[in-house]
């Protein structure tokens, strides 16, 4: 079942489009993560799902559905803001019980659901405190709690681990995706940190100036980000010019680089190289250092072969200016157009 399709959905703003999306379909019980860079139409397509904001063309279907004119506390949603909305004169009780009284009426439902909710996030012993006596981590833990209260049908969190720290934003996405997979509730995250997308997503879907620009599960687009935006955004690969050969493969400063479809001899074209993917060994072009960078149990060497930069992976540092040989990957890669 789909639980949330847009189709020609755009928004502008003073003559600007911020949002053209053709075609988006979320699938239930999905945890679907939109990435992009900042302004580039995610919260707006958020708030446009939400029904805080209207489109100016398309249509909103939430679980077979068209949504329009229907309002937010209509929509079964539960959301969580980009700064999180906590009210700080409430205490964190108070916070979690904003608003659910228009959709649970009864006021032991309403405590129990509360209660359930705090149990599960492990704030229930903040009940009492104030929002501003609590740390980031326990600010996200309330925001989460008082959207699950609600019990939603579908799960909407913008840009939710922006204020924490590293520590605490790797806790928190560990924790949305543990609730995720406990409940089941179809969720899309907003963000415009690829580790928080690697880190949670079913599927990824990358926004670029408003529209979509690729889509899929972590595992195909590490493999295969389909254009040069993507892969830059999405991974550390370097971009690789080359020219199709007679012999199908693409000639590059590194070598020939075997490829997965055939294209058209002499076509200029681009292929996406992964540091994992590069080997620094006795075969492959001359090239020389320009750095080196640790990276957690291995280095990261940046390599130039004329006018062309790599990265690669390697057990020790290399100083810079030192020369080394630089072989591409052997297994066969999908290029992509200068345009993408």
């Amino acid at each position: 079942m789909i639980a949330v399709s847009l189709r020609g959905v755009r928004k502008a703003y003073a003559g600007r489009t911020v949002l053209d999306v053709a075609d988006l379909a979320v699938g239930a019980k999905e945890l679907f993560v939109l990435l992009g860079p900042s302004g580039g139409g995610k919260s707006t397509l958020l708030r446009i799902v939400a029904g805080l904001l209207k489109p100016d063309a398309g249509s909103v279907e939430l679980f077979g559905k068209d949504v329009a004119g229907v309002p937010p506390h209509r929509r079964s949603l539960g959301v969580v803001f980009q700064g999180l909305a906590l009210w700080p004169h409430m205490s964190v009780r108070g916070n979690l019980a904003l608003g659910l009284d228009a959709i649970v009426p009864d006021a032991a439902e309403r405590a129990r659901r509360i209660a359930d909710a705090a149990e599960q996030l492990g704030i229930a012993r903040f009940l009492g405190a104030r929002p501003g006596n609590l740390s980031g981590g326990e600010r996200q833990r309330v925001a989460l709690a008082r959207a699950l209260a609600r019990r939603p049908s579908l799960l909407l969190l913008d840009e939710p681990f922006s204020d924490l720290d590293a520590r605490t934003r790797r806790e928190a996405a560990r924790l949305v995706r543990r609730l995720h997979d406990e409940h089941g509730t179809t969720t899309i995250l907003v963000t415009h940190d690829r580790t928080d997308a690697h880190l949670l997503a079913d599927r990824i879907g990358v926004l670029r100036d408003g529209s979509l620009a690729v889509c899929g599960s972590p595992e195909r687009l590490h493999a295969d980000p389909g254009g040069r935006f993507a892969a830059e955004f999405l991974t550390d690969a370097a971009i690789v010019r080359g020219t199709v050969a007679h012999d199908g493969t693409l000639a590059t400063p590194l070598g020939p680089i075997p490829l997965a479809v055939r294209e058209e001899p002499g076509r200029a074209l681009l292929v996406a190289l992964r540091p994992d993917e590069v080997t620094l060994g006795a075969r492959g072009a001359e090239g020389r250092v320009v750095a080196c960078e640790f990276a957690g149990g291995a280095w990261r060497v940046r390599v130039a072969v004329g006018d062309t930069e790599v990265f690669a992976m390697h057990d020790r540092r290399l100083p810079a200016g030192d020369p080394v040989r630089v072989a591409p990957p052997g297994a066969p890669r999908r290029p992509f157009p200068e345009e993408r």
